[in-house]
């Protein structure tokens, strides 16, 4: 079992940061009166937490013949042997929906018939050699 961390763009998360900072300060300062409603409270609290579990646990992990994705509760697996094609990808706008990354450079991997989903994972090049020893029929597209 290989685990790899996600890679982060000092942009990305600098930005998510500045939005928990900010959160957690409206938060006090609701607090700090004492008629706030229930509600606000709330689901400030949840958004803060979600942001916090993305920022903190977002990893890859190749077991067997799975490559398994999570991204706060976001979570995935993906059977390696229907691995189609692994892109290099480097930008702000990545053309997928999933995107389990904390990065804008990484890999477009597209399996089964039209599934892709974006991952950028630390040691990106040990990360492709551990898929394509189990793989060996990926094709890897560089830009």
């Amino acid at each position: 079992m290989n685990r790899f961390l996600s890679t982060k763009n000092f942009y990305t998360v600098g930005i998510l940061w500045t939005l928990v900072l900010g959160m957690i300060f409206l938060l006090y300062i609701g607090l700090k009166k004492e008629h706030v409603p229930f509600f606000p409270v709330v689901v400030l609290s949840a958004v803060i937490v979600l942001i916090l579990w993305i920022l903190l646990d977002t990893r890859y992990v190749i077991k067997r013949h799975f490559l398994l994705y999570r991204s706060g509760p976001y979570r995935g697996r993906i059977d390696i042997e229907k691995i189609k094609k692994i892109k290099y990808f480097s930008g702000l706008y990545v053309p997928v929906t999933m995107k389990p990354a904390l990065d804008t450079k990484g890999f477009i991997i597209t399996y089964n018939q039209y599934d892709d989903v974006y991952v950028s994972p630390a040691k990106r090049e040990i990360f492709l050699s551990e898929l394509l020893k189990i793989n060996p029929n990926i094709e890897v597209v560089e830009n």
